[in-house]
């Protein structure tokens, strides 16, 4: 390091036996007897310390350091005063940033050289730091990148206080904003909760000396978002030294409900083979059983046994109905497809159709077309058993909104004309949820009847006949969507 340094004073003198004693010591010295000379010696020689007098002809030691510090907010300056101005003083080290200051003559002079190499040394240290701080604001600059460009919700925060130190937009957009240090992280994703959450991993991220460990993964449907996340937590080290954490979630929605789909396809086959196979072996028990009854009815001629043979009888043929319901689940009728406008079918099933819970109807765009291939009738049978069960689920009252719109899946690839059907009614449990296209399966015990639980899956089976899918969101006590998602053809 070159130690530059600058005397100005107007006392030859005193300049010239200061200049010597600095050389001595290794400084490299420039001098200059008042400070308009200084001002134009300054950018050339770029001194990091300047050891001014106060009082000089011309310009003010007090008017030069104000000048210099337009040029140079780093230089360190000290003062020498040979008479007892205290405010000149105060004003050179309060306004101006002035280091130190000694009064001439100067009498300890390895306190004054002391000085000196500290004034080097501050004023590399606030280069240095400024460096660093340039440094990391590039750092941040790039973090920060980084995290709003990724998709997932990042934030970072404080493992004692749940203080959210960092949230990038992804985050903000889903759970809203907040000023920095003054929102935890329970109340940002809970909205009405009073602590921290019952799933927080906060425990799971260090060990018992407080340290990081490995990262923790897991995967969780937020109830207030209504959105299935892959997450990632992981303690790290903050800048400042505390261990905080850092949680990264992506959000897998769409591949949970298209996981799911494929589960519900892989169940829903093998509960038709099943089906199918229970009801032939079935039909063929009740064959044999239908078969000994009329040999009953042919040998006993008895008013009392013909009679139970006739409800025996009965009772078979019933079993054989819902053995033909079996198989017609299994086989299901090949859907007619023909070009259908699905605004003007809607339309129609509305009008068709008498529900005890009013149907209100909307369409995204009136202005696009909603066309698809599909058999008329089995559709509206899928959006006859989808409503009746929207109106059971609110006691036949309330009212079934029913949209139309356009929707583009890019998981499949492919453009869908979407109808979804959605009430205010009981809702379905997250566990529920995974069973409603099951044959058989119903919650519904309302009037005198309970449901079949056929409805669902008789829809599942038609809509997946036609190349097109359900989705299903619903909240416990709030209510149900029923998404029918069939695709869209060119016009």
């Amino acid at each position: 390091m070159e130690y530059k340094l600058l005397i100005i004073d107007d006392d030859p003198d005193v300049l010239a036996s200061l200049s010597d004693l600095l050389e001595d010591e290794g400084f490299n010295v420039r001098t200059a007897t008042c400070g308009e000379e200084a001002l134009e010696m300054f950018s050339d020689f770029n001194p990091s310390v300047v050891i001014s007098d106060m009082q000089m002809s011309g310009m003010t030691g007090l008017e030069f350091l104000q000048e210099i510090r337009k040029i140079n907010a780093y230089v360190q300056i000290i003062i020498l005063t040979g008479y007892a101005s205290v405010k000149n003083v105060s004003d050179a080290m309060a306004h101006n940033g002035a280091f130190a200051y000694f009064q001439k003559p100067i009498m300890e002079f390895d306190i004054f050289f002391a000085t000196i190499r500290q004034a080097f040394e501050k004023e590399r240290l606030i280069i240095e730091n400024n460096l660093w701080e340039d440094r990391l604001k590039t750092v941040n600059t790039r973090f920060e990148t980084i995290f709003e460009n990724m998709d997932a919700v990042i934030y970072v925060a404080d493992m004692n206080t749940y203080d959210i130190i960092y949230a990038n937009s992804k985050f903000k957009t889903m759970f809203g904003d907040y000023n920095d240090g003054d929102r935890r992280c329970w109340e940002m994703l809970q909205k009405d909760g009073t602590g921290p959450c019952p799933f927080c991993t906060n425990s799971k991220l260090i060990d018992q000396h407080g340290k990081p460990l490995s990262p923790y993964t897991w995967e969780f449907f937020h109830p207030t978002v209504r959105r299935w996340f892959s997450i990632k937590d992981q303690g790290i080290y903050w800048h400042d030294g505390r261990v905080v954490k850092l949680q990264t979630a992506m959000d897998i929605t769409q591949y949970y409900k298209l996981s799911r789909e494929l589960e519900n396809s892989k169940r829903f086959k093998a509960i038709g083979v099943l089906a199918g196979g229970i009801a032939h072996d079935i039909n063929n028990a009740l064959a044999a059983i239908l078969g000994n009854i009329n040999m009953i009815q042919l040998i006993v001629d008895d008013s009392d046994t013909n009679e139970y043979c006739k409800e025996a009888e009965n009772g078979v043929m019933l079993a054989k109905t819902l053995a033909g319901k079996l198989l017609e689940f299994v086989r299901g009728d090949a859907p007619v497809k023909k070009h259908i406008n699905m605004k003007e079918l809607l339309n129609e099933f509305i009008l068709e159709n008498q529900f005890t819970s009013k149907v209100v109807f909307s369409i995204a765009d009136e202005s696009t077309h909603y066309n698809i291939d599909a058999d008329a009738e089995q559709i509206k049978t899928v959006l006859y058993n989808i409503c009746m069960n929207a109106s059971e689920s609110m006691n036949l009252k309330g009212t079934i909104g029913v949209d139309l719109k356009r929707s583009y899946n890019t998981m499949k690839n492919c453009d869908y004309v979407v109808i979804s059907i959605h009430d205010d009614g009981t809702g379905i449990s997250l566990s529920n949820l995974e069973k409603v296209f099951d044959p058989y399966f119903t919650t519904k015990f309302q009037g005198e009847q309970k449901g079949t639980g056929m409805g669902l899956s008789t829809a599942y089976s038609i809509i997946k006949r036609h190349g097109g899918y359900i989705d299903i969101d619903s909240v416990e006590g709030k209510g149900t969507q029923v998404d029918v998602c069939l695709p869209t053809i060119s016009v």
